[in-house]
């Protein structure tokens, strides 16, 4: 593959106007004044004679502290604000050009990335050379979220003729994929306004949209930019509003106080489903229930009792409970349908209580006391397994943990026995993504020569047919070894009103708002 151009030059018509920087947060009581008019013009039933809303207003239960691009993976803003050098959504089947126009892999450790030059920052400036090789430095140098994307990255370096070479320190099939979540900034302006906390107040980004407010506990405005490089959004102004009650948050899109719900409970696919008025989105998110059995302490040490746990679980009928029927089961393997390595020949383990009984009589472990951990958000889904672990003689305690101790514990470990990992492939539609967690961290659950080297096999391996079946074979083995126990993938479930079209909801936690239009 050296030097051979990977994808073709394919910008997007430049929208023309003149550059402009946006409004400073400080500065936007009278914008937002104005945002509210135009949001109750275009409410829901409303006459204003127009052919289109100029604004939409969104209700989401995910919400954020802070901006920063650089600290966060997968929000909303992030994508709406900011620019990537690729980007690569559900449905793509290869990263699509954004702020690179063209990339070349010139041998297995070094990528070369042309830069579109009409992209331009909310300040007018130029997004340059200089500015993506800072933003991938200080994500390293502060060991930002987004830095365990890019691990093998060991150098970001300004090329020729204002091109981006970036290179790793081994081979990595995904670094075009992970490049994708790598947002860019203007490094005169962060570092103008002190860095990450300055810039949450001040942000610039290069998206379709600028931020002109933003609040922590209300939400975040957005007004088109003029002079952004692809096909101007939509629809002028989107207002996105945080609420975390799920029932305020369905109560709110009824009344049309807000257009969109986003991510709301599953009971919303009843309580909203009726309705003419409104149209309910259930797509399967990319967030998988991924539970990992300890391998490496009593009583899981023993195959026997972690396969004894895997035909315990009844999937379906979880689905049919916690999801209402929406929730899609996981097929015996790490990856889900539809994402690189997945396999349609590998079946689920059945669901066989007897068999899970005989199995802990034979390892002399009826009565074994296990800990569940998970988050306390999951308390349900943690009740729904521990019940149906117990039916078969496990005697389980559940520790549903706040979101802080569970990032800690998925960070640096856990002495608990099953322990909910949980996996998405918002960005990364690859098997590599959840199997990177299998053996992770400071106390790993697995310690096994045979998976690691499994594992390191496909991590490196360049040939996307090869790696495809390493990947398998991967998948494979850790249903043999019952690594894992297998439930459901998680429903993203969103709604709207019927006359908002333009938005793909089955991005999980990201919506993307510059094709959103709301009709009168």
């Amino acid at each position: 593959m050296t030097g051979h151009p990977v994808h073709a030059n394919d910008p997007a018509p430049s929208r023309a106007g003149s550059s402009r920087r946006g409004p400073a947060l400080a500065a936007v009581a009278a914008i937002t004044a104005a945002a509210l008019t135009l949001t109750a013009c275009g409410a829901p039933g409303s006459s204003g004679g127009q052919e289109a809303s100029t604004t939409i207003t969104v209700g989401t239960t995910v919400t954020e502290d802070a901006i920063n691009p650089l600290n966060k993976q997968y929000a909303t803003f992030q994508f709406n604000a900011f620019d990537a050098l690729v980007r690569q959504m559900r449905g793509d089947e290869e990263p699509q050009p954004r702020l690179a126009t063209d990339w070349e892999q010139v041998d297995d450790t070094l990528w070369r990335f042309t830069l579109r030059e009409d992209a331009t920052f909310h300040n007018g400036a130029p997004v340059t050379a200089e500015d993506v090789v800072f933003s991938f430095n200080e994500i390293l140098d502060q060991q930002f979220a987004n830095a365990s994307y890019i691990s093998t990255v060991s150098e970001v370096r300004e090329g020729e003729n204002g091109t981006v070479e970036i290179e790793t320190s081994e081979p990595d099939p995904l670094l075009l994929s992970h490049i994708g979540q790598i947002f860019i900034v203007p490094k005169a302006h962060w570092e103008e306004v002190g860095g990450a906390e300055g810039f949450s107040a001040d942000p610039v980004g290069s998206g379709p949209y600028e931020i002109t407010s933003f609040d922590p506990s209300t939400g975040v405005e957005y007004q088109a930019y003029e002079d952004f490089w692809g096909q101007a959004p939509a629809t002028e102004n989107v207002h996105v509003r945080y609420i975390t009650d799920t029932g305020a948050l369905s109560s709110a899109l009824e009344s049309g106080e807000i257009d969109i719900a986003h991510e709301l409970a599953p009971d919303a696919i009843e309580v909203l489903g009726g309705r003419d008025d409104i149209v309910v989105h259930n797509e399967f998110s990319g967030l998988q229930n991924m539970f990992q059995l300890n391998a490496v302490q009593e009583p899981f040490d023993d195959i026997r009792v972690r396969r004894a746990a895997v035909a315990a679980i009844d999937a379906p009928a979880m689905i049919d409970a916690l999801s209402y029927g929406a929730g899609t089961i996981e097929d015996g393997q790490v990856a889900a349908e539809g994402v690189f390595g997945y396999s349609p020949d590998i079946e689920r383990p059945p669901f066989d209580p007897d068999l899970a009984r005989e199995l802990l009589e034979e390892a002399d472990a009826v009565g074994v006391e296990i800990t569940l951990s998970g988050q306390a958000r999951d308390t349900s889904l943690l009740e729904s397994l521990g019940n149906q672990l117990d039916e078969v003689g496990f005697k389980t305690t559940i520790e549903a943990n706040e979101i802080g101790v569970w990032v800690e514990q998925f960070r640096n470990g856990t002495d608990a026995d099953i322990f909910y990992r949980g996996s998405s492939y918002s960005g990364v539609f690859d098997a590599g993504r959840p199997y990177s967690f299998i053996s992770s961290g400071e106390r790993p659950f697995v310690e096994d020569e045979e998976w690691s080297a499994l594992y390191e096999a496909q991590r490196n391996e360049m040939d996307p047919e090869v790696r495809e079946e390493l990947l398998i074979e991967a998948s494979e083995y850790v249903r043999e070894q019952a690594y894992v126990l297998y439930t459901y993938g998680r429903p993203s479930v969103s709604a709207s009103h019927a006359d908002v079209t333009g938005v793909d909801y089955g991005d999980g936690l990201v919506l993307l708002l510059d094709e959103a239009v709301k009709s009168n």
